[in-house]
């Protein structure tokens, strides 16, 4: 016999749902930590039943996904802002929730979540890591701007303000005790030192850990691909098998156009920026250098602008869409970036 179990965790307790064919719904209440799981789901196959549990997915699904993915027949994480236009109620507690995800599975409608490795979550928890560090580091250069042009300053040399000529002219400047203001300045500079220092160090260690990968060589072989591009779209597209075609591999990363159709009329929107942010914001950045050194990208991104000014945002997510087109047949045939098959191939597609 089969048990459906719906688990609703938070942070104090985990609210539970069996579900099972020609039976009453079951219903209990344990911890949260993942000791109980594990001991409650055990008692439950005692009868020789196969146990299916689903969870939502939360900031520590994977590890309760590794801990129970041993004691259990099929775990489903649950994808829960699709699954509440599926199964929509207008009452909602803990009890409902768990049922919710409970029916859903013996009837196989869970919208579920991809499970990658340990070892690819914690590489793209690394790549969101250094994204942050880098937005710090903006962050601290706009405010070490704003209070040396508040004082009506001005770097000593002419070009970038981060040059070593002038950064050790504001170090010098932060030395002047008589500026009631120099403590600040003082202090926006450590932190710049810091986080700068934390930047090389996180960036080192990932270009190692890129380098083991065989499939960042096919990646950086196209134009204007770098290794901080190629490690986000390689660690989350992790098996590339799992996308049957280049359209869901597009949506996959939110690149696809919104779709209004009712009747005859059919609209297409904006693209829906759904999935990972920091992959479709490398790749259009990505996009940009890419136009540059390939004649064929270059190409199709006039012909999408038709040489208008407003038009080039419009074009070059265009460019970026066919660029994830082109890395998952890439990654499908280990074959690397061949210029004049790009432009045939686009040249069929006009």
């Amino acid at each position: 016999m089969d048990k459906y179990i719906g688990f609703d965790i938070d942070c104090k307790k985990t609210v539970i749902c069996i579900v099972q064919k020609d039976k009453k719904d079951i219903y209990a209440t344990i911890g949260s930590d993942v000791e109980s799981m594990k001991k409650y789901l055990k008692e439950q196959k005692k009868d020789g039943s196969k146990v299916h549990l689903v969870f939502e997915v939360s900031g520590q699904a994977g590890f309760i996904y590794d801990y129970l993915e041993g004691v259990v027949d099929t775990i489903t994480v649950a994808n829960p802002s699709k699954m509440t236009w599926i199964f929509r109620t207008a009452k909602k507690n803990d009890r409902i929730d768990a049922r919710k995800m409970a029916v859903l599975l013996s009837i196989n409608e869970v919208p579920s979540v991809y499970m990658p490795s340990k070892e690819v979550r914690q590489w793209r928890e690394t790549i969101l890591h250094r994204k942050k560090i880098v937005d710090k580091v903006v962050r601290a250069k706009n405010n070490i701007r704003a209070t040396i042009k508040g004082h009506g300053l001005k770097p000593v040399d002419s070009g970038s303000w981060w040059k070593k000529s002038n950064v050790f002219w504001m170090r010098c400047l932060s030395e002047d005790a008589g500026k009631l203001w120099h403590i600040q300045l003082s202090n926006l500079l450590d932190e710049f030192d810091l986080l700068q220092n934390q930047l090389k160090r996180l960036t080192d260690y990932l270009d190692i850990y890129l380098s083991s990968k065989p499939a960042s060589r096919i990646l950086q072989s196209i134009p204007g691909i770098g290794p901080r591009t190629t490690e986000a779209i390689l660690a989350y597209t992790d098996d590339i098998e799992r996308f049957s075609n280049y359209k869901k591999y597009c949506s996959y990363f939110g690149l696809v156009p919104k779709l209004d159709e009712s009747g005859a009329t059919r609209r297409l929107g904006h693209i829906t920026k759904q999935g990972p942010s920091v992959v479709r914001w490398a790749i259009c950045e990505s996009s940009w250098m890419a136009i540059r050194k390939s004649s064929s990208l270059r190409a199709y991104f006039d012909r999408i602008s038709c040489s208008q000014r407003v038009r080039r945002k419009i074009a070059i997510v265009a460019v970026a869409r066919k660029l994830l087109c082109i890395i998952r047949a890439m990654l499908l045939s280990g074959e690397l970036f061949n210029e004049e098959l790009v432009a045939e191939t686009l040249e069929l597609a006009a």
